[in-house]
Formats: structure tokens, C-alpha cells, sequence
């Protein structure tokens, strides 16, 4: 691998020492220096045609340099050697235009003129181009959701903004599932130490699902990949918005992005502040078998959920010149999650008549703060579509953490009861830190307009390091000890080496990918408390092959059928096998826990039909080995000195899991003001665990619903409702009951060029959104209810300003002031 590495990085330094030669050679004698300069104008509008590629080539079509059109249309190139030239302008959406050019003694400026560029109709048809970029685009192996359009998400976090996304479940737990799996979720394509609660949605700028990727991407993840896209502007000139939000619920949310770009350099810096209340309820309702009677226990917890952080990102871009492009980027989040329970726990016998009940606290606070450093280089060659890149993403993330938790018991008659069984309380604290690296290394050769090599390496190193000290207050003595059961110092590292090699082609309109990904990881754990134990473990290179086809139908409609290879690996947590206790649940890890693997296989079909109504069906089927689930099993915990019964939970490898199912995803332009987009997903489960001493299966059929409307309305209002359902959820032992929420939110678009938006959104309009789940064992039964008082109205304003080129970098130009009337300071007229 550090073979290959220092290949690649080889091969940029050679292009670029080439590419350096070949300008160094073109460089004209003095004296004889020429200009060729022009504008790009829509030929049905009229309109300036902004950031379209504009190439000047030689004689024999070789590439000699390049550049993208300018907000106003503007494009030039200076200091040429005289002599004849050929300009290509290319640009998604219209015919490419040649044009000859030539210089010479007596006419070192040649003025293009104005190049009215005519609309492609078969291109349009292919990137489904509506008049402005919609709120959702599919591909067959694709699908983007545009967050700036959805309205229900403004002013809350990325958990808001996956619950609007057409195929993406999202709980109340902020637990995240495609087609019934869990995908992988990335930052900008990288793995990163942020949870979703921190990510504001106002810096999000798409959200990409990828249900099956190729080799080119990760194996992680069951149901494919999510990539979260920050926002990163990159308009000419000086631009950016200012933003701001209330809620009925007491949360605010303040924030500011900010863009300059000029010549060689695009400096971009966002920050956002969040300020969030959730009132939250609980009730968990457990049957107990004994094996001389049944008794009954209800545990009740209310309180707040409180969320108070902050978020920056700063960056810039440098564009060294036509071919080669450096961008750095700096994160930075912080912040509080503050959970505050009042809890109740009741009593009963087996006539369900109360015994005695117990009243006390369960609070926890959690502390943060992340680092995310960013360095990307790319570099184009003179072949179109040939680049290189590299990246390095370093994410360092600390926290803290406090917790108290306390009960005591009542009689009947209200007075407090310290047998059989005893007052409790616990106080503990800890903190934790975690660093991310991931560097990568791509490249992609074409070998004609239909085929292409592509190949990269990746590897991701994680190192985690917790600790949390309880201690418990013994009775009746008062004095505090250090519990050990709920007490850990425990140390984690993964490695994971991957590289890739994928290779595409076509022969008519059919087309074909096959790639294959090797990926080798290494994890080790060291629990540094109490009864130390380490384990270290070694899994060779496993084989992650994909094969796409496809074929193209005359009359916009295409079907793709493929294959690819997925992995699932434990998380840290999954296996740290110290204890987490609240109430009458526990949760702990399993250090042997082993990945499961994915076998996965798709079937789409997409068509196009007069450019306003887009339709894809996709059949699926999964079948996965070494199933990771939870399993849960009645057991007793001695917690300072006291026996408790509690519902012991912890993921084991289950034989296997099948699913196979079919999604079918609509999006309608109905009217020129109205666009519709339905989601419905149908799938059947079975989990088996023949490989477990309670040999236990499940099964079951399952079926999830999404509606996302749009609608313009007169004076500039947009009006926006998004309605999901989820049926009944299978789990190995037990199943979770259906689900339902609905959004509303309205837009007012007000001065200038739209620069003032005013929203007003509800979310959850009829508070239905909870988590209800049952729970079988061979000595218990269980009822968990969890409801956060999701709905909530929020008021949102949001202003964006500038577009003007103050050229704070202007070099000398050789064009007359009137060529260069959008360079000294005024607005751009051609918007």
C-alpha cells in the first residue's frame, strides 16, 4: 500500500512539473502578447451563462488552458502568443459551441462578442432541469435532497433535516435507518466524531443517498451510504446570509455565513448558534415471571432535554492555477446535552395491586467540543475528465460527563421504607476523548467519452479513550464508595486500510461497472478498571466486489441491475463490556462480538416521462451473515451492595438476516407551481438465531411511507407539508409499534432578488411522534414508551446580501474601462 501511495503521489508531482513546462513554453516573447475575450449569454433568456467552462484549444484540439465564465458572463485570456486558437465552451445543459480565433500583428484583441449558448434538449432531459434546482433529483444509482428548499428543517439540526429525506427513517431516538438497515453516515464523504444533534441544518447543503454503492465507496454500512454535504460557497465576489429563529418551545437559533471570491482565492467562513429545549416522558411497564409468582413494575420518568452548542467552520480555496486547486477548512463545536428526570417507580403483586412505590432523580449532563481540520488538493489534466486527488481529515473531539440518579420507597401511607429494599443514590463523572484520521488518495483516467479507470487508496485510524467514576451511597452508614459495576476506564484504536480499483464503459446505450474493494481493519480494547481485560483483533483482507449495468430505452427510461458487497463492523460501544444502568434497564457491550457481512442486489428502474414526472421502482434483496442485533435476557446486578433485577441488553452475532423488499419513489411536477414527492417502501424480515442457545427467530412484513408537497403560491409564499408512516417494526424479540408525523411550513420570499425570506414552520402537528416497543424474554414481559414533545412552531428569518465584486486581488488588465465595467466595485447586473 505506501507502495502505491508514493506511486500516486509521484504521478502529481510528474503532471504538474509537465504541466508547468508546457505554460513556461507557451509564454509569449514581449511585445508580441495578444488578448481574446467574450461573453456567454443564454440564447432563450438572454441571461448571463455563470461558471460555464470556456477552453481555448490549438490547432490540432490540444488543450492550452482554460477558464469558467464569470457571474456576469464575462470570460478573456491574456498574454497569448499570436497565432489561430479554438474556443470550446461546454456547460450541462447546452450544446457545445466552437468558435475559431485568431491573433496577429495587426490584431493582438479579438472580442468574441456575445456567444449565445441554445439549451440541449437531450441534456436537459437527462439532469431533469425544472427552471431552478429542486427540492429533490433521483438517479438511478442517486438521490439528492436540496435541504435550502425544505422548510421544516430551518432552525433545527441535521436530525431534522434526515427526517424529511424521501427513504430515510429517523426515531426519536435520532436512530437512522435506510429500507430497514442502518446506513453509514458521512460528513462531506468522511467519517467524523459529530453526532447528528450536532450539526446544525443551516450549514447542511445536500443530503446524497446511495442505497448501493460501488467499490468506489465504503463497505460500511448495510443499506448504503448517507452523505451529509456542508455548505461551502463559492460565488464570485462578496456574498453570504444572516439568519435567526425562535421556537414556541423557548429554543433559538442564530447564524452567519460570509463568502468572498476573487481571482485565485475563495475564503468562506460560517457560525451558528443553537439553544433547544425538548420536554421528554418515559414509562416502562415490565412483567416478572418468578418461578413462585408474577410481580409488576412501572417506571416513570418527565423532564427536559436541554441542547445549547455552537458551530464554526472557516476555509479557504486557492486555485493555484487553471489546473490545480489547495482548500483547507477549519471546524470547531461546542457545547451542552443536559438531560433532567423526575422519575416515579410503582410496585405491584400479581393482582396488580400497588405495594409500595419510590420517587427520586435520574439527570445527566454531557459536555463537547470537536475539531475538524480539512486539507484537499485536486489536479486536472489536459485530458478532460482526468483528475487527482488527495484529502486528510483530522477530527479531535473531548467531552465530559456528570450524572445523579436517586430513589427512595414509600408505604401505602407515604412513609419512607428502607427494607426490602434500600434508598438509593449515585453520583458519577468522567470525560472522554476521541481522534479521527482519514486520508485518501483518488484518480480517474478516461479512455474515451463511454469508459473509464478509476482507483484510490483510503485509511482510517480511530483512537478513543473514556473513563467514568460512580460512586454510590451506602446504607445506612451514608458513606460513598466507588461502584464498580457501573464504574470504567477503557481504551479503543481501529485501523482500517482500504484501496479500490473500478472500471466503467458502454457499448451503445449499454452500460456496465465492475469494481472490487479490499479493505484489512485492526481494532484493540483495554478496560483499565477493576477486572482489567484486553482483547486485540486482526481481520485480514476481506474482498468487497460490485457489478452495475444498465440499459438506456429510447423514450427517457433506463434499468440498472447490481450487485455489491457490504460489511457491518462493532462500534466501540458495542464492544465495551462495562455496564450502563438506568432505572430497571442495563445495556453493556460484547468484546466478541464479529462483523456481519452483506450480500446485496438491486433491481431500479427510472423514467422520465415529458421531463415533469420522474418515477423510480427499485427491488431489492439483502441477505447478511452474523447478523448483528441486540438481544436481551433477565439477570441481576449487585449495585452497591443491593441485588437488583434488571433487562440486561447487548448486540450479538445472530445467524442471519434476509430482507428483501421493493421502494418505489415518485416526484410529479403536477403544475408549474406545485411538485409532489412520494416515498413508499414494502419489505419482509426474518431474523434467525439458530447459532444462539435460545435458538429465537423473527419475521415479519413491514412498510414505511413518505409525502413531501411544494407548492408557490401568490406574493411570493411557498408552501410546504411533508408527511411520514412506519408500520410495525420487527425486532428479534419483540416488534415496535407503527408511527406517524406531520410537518407544515410556509415562506415568504420579500425585497429585491428574493434577498429576505420569512418562515414560519410546525413540526409535528399532531405530537405523535414517540417510540413504543415490546419486549418478550422467558420470564419477562415489557412495555417501553419514549415521547419528546416534538411539536413545536418556529419562526425563522433569514437574509441574504451581496454578489458584488470588489476585486480586492485585481491584477492589471489590458482591456479598455468599458470591457471591465463589473470590476470596480457595482453590483452584478447579470444575476
Amino acid at each position: 500500500m505506501r507502495k502505491v501511495v508514493l506511486l500516486l503521489t509521484g504521478w502529481m508531482f510528474l503532471f504538474n512539473l509537465t504541466l508547468t513546462a508546457q505554460q513556461h513554453g507557451n509564454k509569449p516573447p514581449a511585445g508580441n502578447a495578444g488578448n481574446i475575450y467574450g461573453k456567454l449569454l443564454d440564447a432563450q433568456t438572454g441571461k448571463p451563462v455563470e461558471y460555464a467552462s470556456v477552453a481555448l484549444l490549438r490547432p490540432d484540439s490540444s488543450v492550452l488552458t482554460g477558464m469558467l465564465s464569470k457571474p456576469n458572463g464575462d470570460f478573456n485570456f491574456e498574454n497569448l502568443a499570436l497565432g489561430k486558437y479554438i474556443l470550446k465552451i461546454n456547460f450541462i445543459g447546452y450544446e457545445v459551441f466552437y468558435k475559431p480565433a485568431q491573433l496577429n500583428a495587426k490584431s493582438t484583441t479579438l472580442d468574441a462578442g456575445n456567444i449565445k449558448l441554445r439549451p440541449n434538449v437531450k441534456s436537459l432531459a437527462a439532469v431533469n432541469v425544472v427552471g431552478e434546482k429542486p427540492a429533490f433529483t433521483m438517479a438511478i444509482d442517486k438521490r439528492v435532497f436540496n435541504v435550502e428548499k425544505n422548510l421544516a428543517s430551518i432552525g433545527g439540526t441535521a436530525t431534522d433535516v434526515l427526517k424529511q429525506v424521501p427513504s430515510v427513517s429517523v426515531d426519536i431516538d435520532g436512530n437512522v435507518s435506510v429500507r430497514n438497515g442502518a446506513p453509514t453516515i458521512f460528513v462531506d464523504g468522511r467519517p467524523t466524531t459529530l453526532t447528528l444533534d450536532q450539526i446544525p441544518a443551516d450549514a447542511i447543503a445536500n443530503i446524497e443517498v446511495v442505497t448501493n454503492p460501488s467499490a468506489k465507496y465504503d463497505a460500511e454500512g448495510m443499506s448504503g451510504i448517507l452523505n451529509i454535504v456542508l455548505k461551502k460557497n463559492k460565488k464570485a465576489g462578496v456574498n453570504g446570509q444572516l439568519s435567526g429563529g425562535v421556537s414556541s418551545l423557548g429554543s433559538t437559533n442564530t447564524g452567519i455565513d460570509f463568502n468572498l471570491r476573487q481571482d485565485k482565492f475563495n475564503f468562506f467562513i460560517n457560525y451558528g448558534t443553537r439553544n433547544r429545549k425538548s420536554p421528554m416522558t418515559s414509562r416502562l411497564s415490565r412483567k416478572n415471571i418468578l418461578s413462585d409468582t408474577t410481580n409488576y413494575i412501572d417506571q416513570l420518568q418527565d423532564g427536559d432535554f436541554y441542547r445549547n452548542f455552537q458551530n464554526g467552520r472557516i476555509g479557504v480555496d486557492w486555485f493555484m492555477d487553471n489546473r490545480n486547486t489547495l482548500t483547507i477548512s477549519q471546524g470547531i463545536t461546542g457545547g451542552n446535552f443536559n438531560r433532567y428526570n423526575d422519575q416515579t417507580q410503582n410496585e405491584f403483586d400479581i393482582h396488580r395491586e400497588l405495594v409500595r412505590y419510590g420517587t427520586g432523580i435520574n439527570n445527566s449532563k454531557n459536555g463537547f467540543r470537536n475539531y475538524s481540520t480539512q486539507l484537499g488538493y485536486k489536479h486536472t489534466f489536459a485530458r478532460e475528465g482526468e483528475e487527482l486527488t488527495a484529502d486528510l481529515t483530522y477530527n479531535r473531539a473531548t467531552g465530559d460527563n456528570s450524572s445523579e440518579y436517586s430513589l427512595q420507597y414509600y408505604n401505602l401511607k407515604g412513609d419512607t421504607i428502607n427494607s426490602p429494599v434500600k434508598p438509593q443514590y449515585r453520583y458519577g463523572n468522567g470525560e472522554g476523548k476521541t481522534t479521527y484520521l482519514t486520508g485518501q488518495v483518488d484518480y480517474v483516467r478516461p479512455f474515451s467519452d463511454k469508459s473509464k479507470i478509476e482507483m484510490g487508496l483510503r485509511t482510517n485510524i480511530r483512537k478513543f479513550d473514556n473513563f467514568t467514576n460512580t460512586y454510590g451511597q451506602n446504607y445506612p452508614s451514608g458513606t460513598f464508595t466507588i461502584d464498580s459495576a457501573l464504574s470504567n476506564s477503557y481504551h479503543y484504536q481501529e485501523q482500517i486500510n482500504a484501496g479500490y480499483v473500478s472500471y466503467s464503459g458502454a457499448q451503445g446505450n449499454f452500460g456496465y461497472q465492475a469494481g472490487l474493494r479490499a479493505e484489512q481493519s485492526n481494532y484493540s480494547g483495554e478496560t483499565r478498571f477493576g477486572d482489567k481485560a484486553s482483547y486485540k483483533i486482526n481481520y485480514p483482507i476481506s474482498l468487497f466486489p460490485s457489478v452495475f449495468l444498465s440499459q438506456k430505452f429510447k423514450g427517457d427510461h433506463e434499468l440498472q441491475l447490481n450487485y455489491s458487497r457490504r460489511i457491518r463492523r462493532p462500534w466501540f460501544r458495542d464492544l465495551l463490556p462495562t455496564i450502563e444502568y438506568s432505572g430497571q434497564n442495563a445495556s453493556r457491550g460484547n468484546p466478541d462480538l464479529r462483523p456481519e457481512f452483506t450480500n446485496s442486489f438491486e433491481l431500479s428502474y427510472l423514467k422520465d416521462i415529458a421531463h415533469k414526472h420522474n418515477v423510480l421502482v427499485s427491488l431489492y434483496y439483502r441477505n447478511t451473515d452474523n447478523a448483528i442485533t441486540d438481544f436481551y435476557v433477565d439477570t441481576t446486578l449487585n449495585l452497591n451492595g443491593q441485588t437488583q433485577r434488571v433487562l440486561l441488553s447487548y448486540p450479538i452475532n445472530a445467524s442471519t438476516r434476509n430482507s428483501f423488499g421493493a421502494e418505489f419513489t415518485v416526484r410529479s411536477q403536477l403544475t408549474k407551481d406545485w411538485d409532489l414527492t412520494a416515498n413508499v417502501n414494502l419489505a419482509q424480515t426474518k431474523i434467525s438465531a439458530a447459532n444462539q442457545e435460545n435458538n429465537f427467530s423473527n419475521s415479519g412484513f413491514t412498510w414505511f411511507g413518505k409525502l413531501n408537497s411544494n407548492t408557490k403560491l401568490p406574493w411570493n409564499l411557498t408552501l410546504q407539508i411533508t408527511g411520514e408512516y412506519e408500520s410495525r417494526q420487527i425486532l428479534p424479540q419483540g416488534e415496535r409499534k407503527p408511527q406517524y408525523s406531520i410537518d407544515a411550513g410556509i415562506k415568504k420570499d420579500m425585497l429585491k432578488n428574493k434577498a429576505l425570506s420569512i418562515s414560519l414552520t410546525l413540526n409535528d402537528i399532531f405530537n405523535s411522534d414517540r417510540n413504543l416497543s415490546y419486549t418478550s424474554t422467558a420470564f419477562s414481559e415489557t412495555e417501553n414508551y419514549r415521547k419528546r414533545l416534538t411539536r413545536e412552531l418556529r419562526l425563522n428569518a433569514t437574509w441574504r446580501f451581496g454578489k458584488m465584486d470588489y476585486n480586492l486581488f485585481k491584477r492589471k488588465n489590458n482591456r479598455s474601462g468599458k470591457d471591465n465595467n463589473n470590476e470596480m466595485g457595482g453590483v452584478d447586473k447579470g444575476e
